[in-house]
């Protein structure tokens, strides 16, 4: 099955535990259509470049899974109906090396 790569942007109102709830619903939307999700990471609550719909800062979540392209239609039509989410975008990969990703990396090795 192809490798997706998808990260999805909330609402800087919601909380961690109804971000958590929505990536959630997602992630089963995915397994119940026999996919599988292969890491998931919160990249945090980060400062947004412009202005969305009111919204300086989003709630950044990544999700690597594995499923059929039709598949991918109904996760992408869902995410753009879900009100809480912003923007999302799903790209296809060719492979995954199972590390966590550079904003993971990034976010370690800051300097406070």
């Amino acid at each position: 099955m192809p490798l997706y790569e998808s990260v999805i942007i909330c609402r800087q109102d919601i909380t961690k535990n109804q971000l958590d709830n929505i990536i959630s619903e997602f992630k089963n939307l995915i397994e119940n259509e026999n996919g599988k999700i292969l890491t998931e990471e919160y990249w945090g609550l980060k400062n947004l470049a412009y202005e969305i719909s009111k919204n300086k800062k989003a709630h950044y979540s990544f999700i690597v899974l594995e499923t059929l392209p039709e598949k991918i239609d109904e996760y992408e039509r869902k995410l753009r109906l879900h009100e809480d989410i912003i923007r999302f975008m799903t790209v296809r990969i060719k492979s995954f090396d199972g590390k966590q990703s550079i904003m993971i990396d990034s976010n370690n090795n800051e300097v406070n």
